[in-house]
């Protein structure tokens, strides 16, 4: 198991380093650190990789880019409908260079990813639920309302004001609802 282990985390470090010069002129990056949430969803395109100290990823889609498959680790795996469901602790997770969009639950959560995409985070409404980054701005508070925030963004918004992330700092995040009020 500790050799496992080890080979995944060596992956986890080896991917990025050898995608980074594939990725496309505009990609972006999401960081998301020490989150305990009640829902994080992310859609995109691109690499995503994490860790979940306890909880549930479930995969809805994801469709490689190459012959890559995905790799996970620390669950125990069923297929609901469509979608695969990994529940676990210590749960550990690569989705490589394709279009995925997944959701997760749970605590203890560090997730990173390269691209284009989407995150909608509602936190649990503890004193720290965690942050979120994208596109290397400072990190946003996750708070109990859902929020949302885009990364790989081209050009990212200037003065968008999040909801439930970092109490209305400006990132390059957008509110469900002042995304809506733009359309």
């Amino acid at each position: 198991m500790v050799r496992f282990l080890s080979i995944v985390l060596a992956c986890l470090v080896a991917v990025p380093v050898a995608l980074a010069d594939k990725r496309a002129a505009g990609d972006g990056s999401l960081s998301v650190a020490g989150a305990s949430v009640r829902s994080l969803t992310l859609k995109g395109n691109g690499l995503i990789y994490g860790h979940i100290h306890q909880g549930t990823l479930t995969v809805q889609s994801y469709d490689a880019a190459d012959t890559s498959a995905p790799q996970v680790s620390g669950a125990t795996e069923r297929i609901v409908g469509s979608a695969v469901v990994y529940s676990g602790t210590e749960i550990r997770f690569l989705l490589p260079n394709g279009r995925y969009s997944v959701r997760i639950d749970g605590t203890g959560i560090d997730i990173s990813a390269v691209g284009k995409g989407t995150v909608v985070a509602t936190g649990l409404g503890t004193d720290d639920d965690g942050t979120v980054s994208v596109d290397g701005s400072p990190p946003q508070q996750i708070g109990v309302l859902p929020a949302s925030a885009r990364f790989g963004v081209n050009p990212p918004p200037s003065s968008a004001t999040v909801s439930g992330l970092g109490k209305g700092q400006s990132t390059g995040a957008t509110s469900a609802t002042s995304k809506d009020r733009g359309r």
